[in-house]
């Protein structure tokens, strides 16, 4: 029962962020505690950037440019945009890379769900 209490806390009262713009500066201290999903993304390819981000829920949603920051491309293997990295107290736990017409094909109710796992393993 305690751990079910527990869950229903997390998934309630679970921290809620919108979306922001980060560099590479500010990347590292902002995906260093909690869940973290970054947008790795460039305004070549606004077409496809991934809007739903803000919508997740127990999650800090952040949105990194590589026109602006070139190095993160090296750094965190970003190959095409817009690619979706999954952080857990720092620690890349999940990735979603984009088609060849470079449209992110994972859907919020995967990435949500994804989510929601990470925080469920946690009290197991």
């Amino acid at each position: 029962m305690n751990k079910l209490l527990s869950i229903l806390l997390v998934l309630i009262c679970g921290p809620a962020y919108s979306q922001m713009f980060v560099g590479t500066d500010m990347l590292e201290s902002k995906k260093a505690k909690g869940i973290t999903v970054v947008e790795f993304w460039a305004p070549f390819n606004e077409a496809n950037e991934v809007s739903f981000l803000r919508e997740l829920d127990d999650c800090r949603a952040l949105r990194l440019c590589i026109e602006k920051n070139p190095s993160a491309m090296t750094e965190y293997s970003v190959f095409s945009v817009p690619t979706v990295v999954v952080f857990d107290n720092g620690a890349e736990v999940l990735r979603y890379n984009p088609n060849i017409l470079m449209k992110l094909v994972a859907t919020q109710e995967e990435i949500q769900s994804d989510i929601d796992e990470i925080i469920l393993k946690k009290f197991q």
